[in-house]
């Protein structure tokens, strides 16, 4: 099935199926259930010392109940724990606690979780934040033995993006009822009672890479990008997503208004989507599936051992 015919996924879809979300919240797909009002960790969590840390005196501790389930605490500890052995921690917590909001603390946690995924999986950390083209920053520098260093850069498409037209004259085109419409929408929960709607991750994670994380590519070395989204449908395990991402690689779906969105495919590696799932409350399990750019340049395609190990998450 090609993601053009693949409709919309209505709220009755996807009901009676319990999911976490990153934040530890419970909820339904297309549900939200209403949070405590006393917005910080319940006392039956038991939250780990460098979690501890990572809360006390965060800008945006008690915009919500991070986190609010045990595998999600437990989760955390063990992500901070890796940064802590790789001499990363005291940098980390210095910019997440100095965030504002949950959603870019939610972002700055999957720059985390991305690089523990890879890590646990056999690459190995050479250096956190490479430089990138220009003035840019890459999120790690990763290898594996006998091959070249790769260039890692992970994004985190949010669902707020979902909600509003692609085009930039489609967003101008809005009448001003439904831009209030919009703002209203952005300050509720991600998944509203009743609410479906077409399925569009691909191209919401696909516009994120082509506009945020090409200009950080060089033609250097091999470039990853790795998403691992905050939409209301995860790309990963969708129909064709595969041949779509393939199709955009040749021919970038650029924004005819958009004067920055002119970056083509030809630094990129290949595209790494991670959807992190809680396991029955015993485990975090981490779904995946890897796209290769077959149109790379020599320089930055990706070595044969990284698309070996990079293929084989899937599952």
């Amino acid at each position: 099935m090609e993601f053009e015919s693949f409709l919309a996924l209505q709220d009755a879809s996807v009901k009676n199926i319990l999911v976490r979300t990153d934040t530890g919240d419970l909820r339904m797909k297309g549900h939200e259930l209403k949070p405590n009002p006393q917005l910080t960790p319940p006392s039956h969590v038991r939250i780990g010392p460098l979690t501890q840390r990572l809360l006390t005196g965060a800008r945006w501790y008690g915009q919500d109940k991070f986190p609010a389930w045990q595998v999600w605490a437990d989760d955390v500890e063990q992500v901070l724990t890796f940064l802590n052995n790789e001499k990363y921690f005291e940098e980390f917590l210095k910019s997440i606690q100095n965030l504002t909001t949950v959603q870019h603390r939610d972002a700055r946690l999957a720059e985390a979780r991305s690089a523990f995924y890879l890590a646990r999986n056999g690459f190995r950390i050479l250096a956190w934040e490479p430089p990138g083209e220009g003035n840019t920053k890459g999120e790690a520098l990763v290898s594996l033995p006998n091959s070249p260093d790769i260039f890692v850069e992970v994004k985190q498409p949010g669902w707020q993006g979902e909600i509003r037209p692609r085009r930039i004259a489609q967003q101008k085109a809005l009448p001003e009822e439904s831009r209030k419409q919009l703002r209203s929408r952005k300050e509720q929960d991600k998944y509203l009672n009743g609410e479906g709607g077409p399925v569009a991750s691909h191209l919401t994670a696909m516009d994120v890479v082509r506009r945020n994380a090409l200009p950080k590519l060089t033609a250097r070395m091999p470039n990853l990008v790795v998403i691992m989204a905050d939409l209301r449908v995860t790309p990963v395990g969708l129909p064709s997503l595969a041949s779509f991402v393939q199709r955009e690689f040749a021919k970038p779906d650029h924004d005819p208004d958009d004067k920055d969105d002119v970056f083509t495919y030809e630094r990129l590696g290949g595209v790494l989507f991670v959807e992190p799932e809680a396991n029955d409350d015993e485990s975090i399990d981490y779904r995946a599936e890897f796209v290769e750019n077959p149109g790379a340049l020599p320089s930055c395609a990706l070595p044969p051992s990284a698309k070996k190990i990079l293929f084989g998450l899937k599952r």
